[in-house]
């Protein structure tokens, strides 16, 4: 289990996305803190964008951001029910510079770590 592409690198004010590629489970992209209890819900500091994309905005590598269950694409689930597309996707915005480390709160254990460096 991991994220294909880590570690990513930008620059501040570029945003980076997530899917879930992955045809049978949920994961999450969390930043800092893991949630407490149930992993479904995302942190409150998570919006909701006019595409449906989930979306966050982290200014340092000490802030906590948690993206709930990030689902399979419709397309690609298999004998499952259609999954609302917004939940299909989550995108974190990245003022500043700095090295971000992100986990799957579901399978961190397993190794799904990432990083985003972000240069200036």
């Amino acid at each position: 289990v991991r994220f294909i592409g880590s570690p990513t690198k930008i620059h501040a004010g570029q945003t980076v996305e997530w899917s879930n590629l992955d045809p049978d489970l949920p994961h999450t992209i969390t930043f800092g803190t893991e949630p407490a209890g149930d992993p479904a819900p995302p942190s409150s500091n998570v919006t909701v964008q006019a595409d449906g994309a989930r979306h966050a905005v982290i200014n340092f590598p000490t802030e906590s951001v948690h993206s709930g269950f990030i689902a399979p694409a419709p397309a690609e689930r298999i004998g499952a029910p259609q999954t609302p597309l917004g939940v299909t996707r989550f995108r974190v915005r990245f003022p500043r510079a700095g090295t971000f480390p992100y986990i799957c709160a579901l399978h961190d254990n397993l190794g799904m770590k990432g990083v985003v460096i972000v240069d200036p």
